[in-house]
C-alpha cells in the first residue's frame, strides 16, 4: 500500500503588531527588533513554541514560525515560500507576521 501526499501552502502577509501573532514573523536584516528579543517577546506572550530559522541573506536575518507548522512543512519547503513569495515584497528594515493555511492532502495508491 502506498500513500501519495501533496501539500498546498498559502500565506495571508501584513505588518506584524501585537497582538495577535498567529503563525509566523519574517524578520529583515535591518528591522527595528532583533531576533532575541523577539524571540522572548513571543515567549512572554505566547505558550505555543516557535522554531528559529536563521537566513544569511540580503533582505531576511530571521524566520520565527510555529513550531506545528514545520510538523506539515518541511523546514526547507518553507524557507523556499519565504525566499519566493515574501521576500520580493519586503524590506530589510521590516518585520512582516503571515497567517499561514496549510491543507496536506492524503490518499492511499490503492
Amino acid at each position: 500500500m502506498s500513500i501519495n501526499k501533496k501539500i498546498h501552502l498559502s500565506a495571508r502577509v501584513g505588518e506584524y503588531a501585537i497582538p495577535p501573532l498567529k503563525d509566523m514573523l519574517v524578520l529583515g536584516n535591518q528591522s527595528p527588533i532583533g531576533c532575541i528579543a523577539m524571540r522572548r517577546a513571543i515567549e512572554l506572550l505566547i505558550k505555543t513554541p516557535f522554531e528559529h530559522i536563521e537566513l544569511q541573506d540580503d533582505v531576511i536575518s530571521d524566520i520565527l514560525v510555529r513550531h506545528h507548522i514545520l510538523r506539515r512543512v518541511s523546514r526547507d519547503g518553507l524557507i523556499d515560500f519565504v525566499m519566493a513569495n515574501l521576500k520580493p515584497m519586503m524590506g530589510p528594515d521590516e518585520v512582516l507576521h503571515a497567517e499561514l493555511d496549510v491543507s496536506v492532502y492524503l490518499s492511499d495508491g490503492d
